[in-house]
């Protein structure tokens, strides 16, 4: 059973990654644990007995908030909530109690929604970009336009550089949806025949039913995201899969560059973003 920590706000746009979360469960056993970060700061006047006396007694409401804003969503879906845990957690920075609470309970995914399109910081948000950028716990980010939908077909967007490994993860998530894959590579060189003859073979050294490799041209005039972009409607995914250099602020390079700023991401299609 996977286990899934779905962090929450309570507000509208963080429903979604709840929604997405919920769905995950009701096709492949899944454990959610449904977490609020409680930022605020001691009030240094305060003595540490009264603080922690107030920061229970707050702590006790926020989790009745929780379960009630979750049972909500569950009633709205029309599911009944299977393996679940609530937790509220103290921290004044809610990407850092996060993670630390993620590896904390041996989680495998943290999954959240976002707030909204176009630019990276419109699409993201500050805490879900952090996550994304730091997190060593894989990431799903699930935008505020997304609809329901099984999961059924996975993009995964791949350099072809540790592919064995990175198909075995991918393949991991995927085996229990039985979700097809179909990986994605763009490459300048494709036009040579020794390029192309190079990758088909490590794509016949990784056949694995239910996979398919599509190589592209990259196009010089055209940025990455732009021909990812193209391959995210001609395919429609249930899920974009990437592997992030995030020592080397690839995600930035990618989502940042002068071609893409204006252009924005996708905004229907949930992303799942391991660290390479």
């Amino acid at each position: 059973m996977k286990k899934i920590l779905v962090p929450t706000d309570f507000s509208t746009h963080s429903k979604t990654g709840i929604r997405f979360a919920i769905q995950l469960a009701t096709q492949a056993p899944c454990e959610l644990i449904f977490y609020h970060a409680n930022a605020k700061t001691p009030i240094n006047a305060w003595t540490d007995d009264n603080y922690n006396d107030l920061k229970d007694t707050e702590n006790a409401m926020l989790k009745n908030k929780l379960w009630k804003f979750v049972m909500a969503i569950y009633k709205q879906a029309g599911h009944s909530a299977g393996k679940v845990d609530w937790m509220i957690d103290n921290g004044t920075e809610v990407d850092t109690a996060i993670i630390e609470y993620a590896q904390k309970i041996h989680a495998d995914f943290i999954c959240m929604g976002t707030r909204g399109g176009g630019t990276i910081s419109k699409l993201l948000g500050t805490n879900a970009s952090k996550l994304m950028t730091s997190s060593p716990v894989p990431v799903m980010v699930v935008p505020y336009t997304y609809r329901t939908k099984p999961m059924e077909n996975i993009l995964y967007a791949s350099d072809m550089q540790n592919i064995g490994i990175e198909l075995r993860a991918v393949l991991q998530f995927a085996g229990p949806f039985k979700a097809k894959i179909g990986v994605y590579h763009y490459d300048y060189l494709l036009d040579y025949a020794e390029e192309k003859s190079k990758l088909n073979q490590v794509a016949i050294r990784h056949h694995f039913e239910n996979v398919v490799f599509n190589f592209r041209k990259l196009n010089a005039e055209r940025s990455l995201l732009a021909h990812l972009q193209t391959d995210i409607k001609k395919s429609n995914p249930s899920l974009i899969v990437m592997f992030t250099k995030q020592d080397r602020n690839w995600f930035e390079r990618l989502f940042l560059s002068s071609k893409t700023a204006a252009l924005g991401f996708d905004t229907k299609t949930p992303m799942l973003v391991f660290r390479k």
